[in-house]
Order: structure tokens, then C-alpha cells, then sequence
């Protein structure tokens, strides 16, 4: 408890950190750049590194880690001072067939870590379920942002 007090202490602006996130948090400092880090950087980062892959790979989904690991470099960037080009989000990139067959091969079990109670494996799926709806909405949207683009370009 003492420990974790002296560390908020002496850098009280550091936002809670467990260990199996240190080495992230410790990469996303070292970076000299005024711009959030890229999914395809996270990508190659966790492949040069693949036991933190490995650690955090297994408790959360590609799609989490890729977005927590943004938004731990966004705060990182407004705590040293950085302006940031505007709070929109990222447009959502869809990454080629070869990419994703990367991907599929990394070994990732995160229903191992789920409690054996059918009531969480329940919440699991329903949260899993969600994250991919989430992501089909916006795919949706902006599908369709391209064919009415499309559309009244054609008409012109």
C-alpha cells in the first residue's frame, strides 16, 4: 500500500499503472513524436516483444489493446504539452487480407482466462459481441459515407 502511494507521490500526474502494462507505458514515453502512435507501430512493437503480446494478448482482444495503447499515448502526449490535431476519432482502417492472416496466426485463447461461472463466460460473450457490433456500425457508416460520395459524384 505504502508503495503505491510513493509512487503516486512522486509523479502524483501518472495514471494508475499495473505491471503487466509497464513495459507499454515505458515504450509510448521513450517515443519522440508529436503525433498518436499508429496501429501498425503497436502491431510491429508487440511483435518484437511477444511476452508482454503474449501476457496482455490473453486477456484482452487485439482490437482493446491496440485501442487502450492509443489512448495511453494521446494522455501521454497532452501531459508533455503536445496539441493534438483535433479530438475526432481516428478513422477506422481496415487492414489488408495478408494482415489479418497474421493476425488469426498469433496464439490467443481469452476465453482461458474466463471463470469457470456460466454467468461470466454469459457477460464475456455479451461484452465480445458488443465490441464487434460496435466496429460493424462504424464500418457501416462509413460505407455508406463513401457510396453517397460515390453516388453524387457520379450524378455530377
Amino acid at each position: 500500500m505504502e508503495v503505491k502511494q510513493a509512487a503516486r507521490g512522486e509523479n502524483p500526474a501518472r495514471f494508475q499503472r499495473t505491471d503487466q502494462w509497464r513495459p507499454v507505458y515505458s515504450w509510448l514515453e521513450s517515443l519522440d513524436t508529436d503525433e498518436v502512435i499508429k496501429s501498425k507501430d503497436i502491431a510491429d512493437w508487440l511483435a518484437t516483444n511477444p511476452k508482454v503480446n503474449e501476457q496482455l494478448g490473453s486477456r484482452h482482444s487485439r482490437y482493446h489493446l491496440t485501442h487502450y495503447i492509443k489512448k495511453c499515448h494521446m494522455k501521454i502526449l497532452k501531459r508533455k504539452g503536445v496539441q493534438l490535431k483535433s479530438s475526432e476519432p481516428a478513422p477506422l482502417v481496415v487492414e489488408p487480407l495478408n494482415m489479418l492472416k497474421e493476425v488469426a496466426a498469433i496464439p490467443s485463447n481469452p476465453v482461458r482466462n474466463v471463470a469457470k461461472d456460466n454467468r461470466d463466460l454469459y457477460q464475456f460473450k455479451h461484452q465480445e459481441a458488443l465490441r464487434k457490433f460496435e466496429i460493424l456500425v462504424e464500418l457501416e457508416k462509413q460505407l455508406d459515407a463513401l457510396v453517397s460520395k460515390k453516388n453524387t459524384e457520379e450524378e455530377s
